[in-house]
């Protein structure tokens, strides 16, 4: 019984198996006030995988509640992604309950399978189909329930076996169940977080055991802000065959085979790289280039694509391929010109943590080169396409912990960047009287390290009128009409990894009008509100995510229209792992110069909760200690000239005023950022 579409994927209807143990849905516990998410309410999410006998099946079924107009979208539509290469989708039932009564819905005519590769426009091709299905006549206060099975399991992995599972959502669920079956020889190591509840384990009749995880009645955990990706704040298991990490390397490590001689136009670059570099380290970077050039990005994870590259042969012959197809050749040629380098997995969100996790031939998604030089070690991702700098400033690929595919293997820790600095920028404003006055900004800004590597992939992809464009819109959501007075310029140093950027403006309006009278102006935050984006709570119970470590810096010089006095200060804040400063003072004799110096060091990658309230000081602090600056007119008679160091309510008035900020929202975002 197949239903079938133009592009020749298939899926089944029909029963589930006979090991599919059906969880009795009744609807008879009293939900929460809270239990609605997105106008749906969540009464079963029930896992069933049986993997006796070598093979797999996995059973899903949901049951969901459309409480009000909003849930009708999500729940009136089901979809099932599968992979036809070595999946095999089997449709259930659907089914609406409505006052009482059950109506079983014909899956056939509804099903449409659809071709969608949703990361097409970044040049990845999974080969995943969609088996989609609109539910028809679904109204407010019906429960729909559906359920398939997915029979097969990833080659790659030569049935070795690996998941994760929430046991707790974001909304209140009645009932969230995971029921495993395996042959009864067969062991597991587990995780769990969150006080996830012990199974429940038995043996079966017709053989092998049941693992069974059933939480009933669970609220819902909402997510804090900045939640770094390796924290799961939710209660969940993570389980795989028994095994060790050198098996993972085992399973992998053949598909990228290096030992073969070179292409010989390969062979050729390789060769006049050891006649232009001479030592290991220049060699390592001009391999590094070679790769991250010549090399577009493309990804087909049809089959075993998802996890083994192609032949260095075909690779080279296409220039094309991705992570693993890139890491494959680098390593080869690193091999090549005398370096010891090994292709090495990683995970981009997860991998602080995985050191903690049982091994499994999905624990990770990217794959990097591993090279050493000098008795160093370097993690170098061929990926990240254009980076500069000599061997020892190339920003490195940090992830945590790394499997490094070479016999016998364990996890390997990566090692923590020092704070990079990132950007220092020098900014002058020259103002005309306010409330109406125009002004000119000057901009001298330096990017280094990472940041110097995103600008530059910035300036290939987009082209720098681009950039400036943007630049310029950036500026023109503050201060009105801004007009460039010069083009913007550019000046890449590769070698040093450092990219200079000038602007020169005009500003139409770099007061914020008060009245007819009076006018406000403020230089911009591009550093902290940007960078420290938590904001405060209560109680925090996660760690807060600060990213790469890093360094920031900015000199405001603001030249006014009048002498003014001011009292300087230099203020220094400090939580565990991160510093501000602010410093203002005159900038020379004639008070109308005065500068604004502001830095910013993050030299770890996340705040422990019990951190969390020195942090949320720091950022108010911080952000506070700015200059806000008013001018205001006099009576409408006073025309001509300005008596300076008077306060006289015949002459225009200017101060300065520390403004109280209360930031409220999400990041803001920033030129520099």
């Amino acid at each position: 019984m197949f239903g079938e579409e133009g592009s020749g994927a298939r899926f089944e209807v029909g029963a589930p198996g006979d090991w599919v143990i059906a969880a009795r849905f009744e609807p008879n516990l009293e939900p929460p006030s809270d239990s609605i998410d997105g106008g749906r309410r969540f009464w079963l999410s029930d896992t069933q995988i049986d993997l006796r006998c070598g093979g797999q099946a996995w059973f899903s079924r949901v049951v969901a509640e459309v409480v009000t107009a909003d849930g009708l979208q999500p729940i009136g539509q089901i979809s099932v992604d599968f992979e036809p290469s070595y999946e095999r989708l089997i449709l259930h039932h659907v089914r609406i309950l409505r006052a009482g009564e059950t109506r079983e819905i014909e899956i056939r005519p509804l099903v449409s399978v659809l071709r969608r590769e949703r990361d097409l426009e970044r040049a990845m091709y999974d080969g995943r189909y969609t088996a989609h299905l609109v539910v028809p006549d679904v109204r407010v206060g019906d429960i729909v329930d559906y359920s398939y099975t997915l029979h097969g399991a990833h080659p790659s992995f030569r049935g070795l076996f690996g998941a994760e599972f929430g046991l707790q959502w974001s909304c209140w669920v009645a009932q969230t169940r995971v029921r495993l079956l395996a042959d009864e020889e067969r062991t597991f190591d587990t995780r769990t977080w969150n006080e996830a509840p012990a199974p429940k384990v038995s043996l079966l009749e017709a053989g092998g055991r049941e693992w069974l995880w059933n939480v009933i009645n669970q609220p819902g955990v909402r997510s804090e802000q900045n939640v770094p990706g390796w924290i799961r704040d939710r209660m969940a298991l993570r389980l795989a065959d028994h095994a060790t990490w050198a098996d993972i390397v085992a399973l992998f490590a053949p598909s990228y085979e290096t030992s073969g001689a070179l292409p010989d136009d390969l062979e050729a670059r390789a060769v006049e790289i050891e006649s232009q570099a001479a030592d290991q380290s220049a060699r390592a970077v001009a391999a590094l280039r070679l790769v991250q050039h010549g090399l577009r990005y493309h990804s087909v994870s049809l089959g075993d694509g998802g996890f083994a590259p192609r032949s260095i042969e075909h690779i080279w012959a296409v220039r094309a391929g991705d992570c693993k197809d890139s890491s494959r050749l680098l390593a080869a040629l690193l091999r090549r010109l005398g370096l010891e380098a090994d292709p090495a997995l990683v995970h981009t969100w997860l991998g602080q943590d995985i050191k903690d996790d049982p091994p499994a031939p999905n624990a990770f998604n990217h794959c990097i080169v591993r090279t050493r030089v000098a008795g160093r070690t370097y993690w170098l991702d061929a990926t990240r396409y254009p980076q500069g700098g000599a061997l020892e400033s190339v920003s490195q690929a940090r992830y945590g912990w790394a499997l490094p595919l070479v016999e016998g293997a364990a996890l390997e820790a990566m090692g923590e960047d020092t704070p990079t600095p990132i950007c220092d920028a020098k900014e002058r404003f020259e103002l005309e009287p306010a409330p109406d006055g125009a002004g000119r900004l000057t901009i001298d800004t330096h990017y280094r390290g990472w940041r110097a590597d995103d600008i530059r992939r910035r300036l290939a992809s987009e082209g720098p009128d681009a950039i400036a464009r943007s630049y310029r819109e950036y500026y023109e959501r503050f201060f009105g009409a801004v007009t460039e007075l010069a083009p913007m310029t550019v000046d890449d140093d590769v070698e040093a990894n450092v990219i200079r950027i000038g602007e020169r403006y005009a500003l139409a309006r770099p007061w914020e009008r008060i009245d007819e009278n009076r006018g406000r102006f403020q230089p911009l935050d591009d550093i902290f509100a940007p960078h420290l984006t938590t904001q405060r709570s209560a109680k925090r119970r996660t760690p807060i995510d600060l990213g790469t470590p890093r360094s920031l810096s900015v000199e405001t010089l603001i030249k006014l229209p009048h002498a003014i006095r001011v009292t300087p200060w230099d203020d220094v804040f400090e939580a565990p792992g991160v510093r501000a400063s602010s410093r203002l003072e005159p900038a020379d004799q004639t008070g109308t110069l005065f500068r604004l110096a502001r830095g910013l060091t993050i030299s770890r990658t996340e705040v422990r909760p019990e951190d969390a309230e020195a942090l949320f000081n720091l950022r108010e602090g911080a952000i506070n200690a700015s200059v806000v600056i008013t001018d205001t007119k006099d009576k409408p008679k006073a025309t001509s000239g300005f008596q300076l160091g008077e306060v006289n309510l015949d002459y225009r008035v200017i101060w300065v005023v520390f403004w109280l900020l209360i930031v409220i929202g999400g990041q803001v975002f920033s030129r520099i950022n």
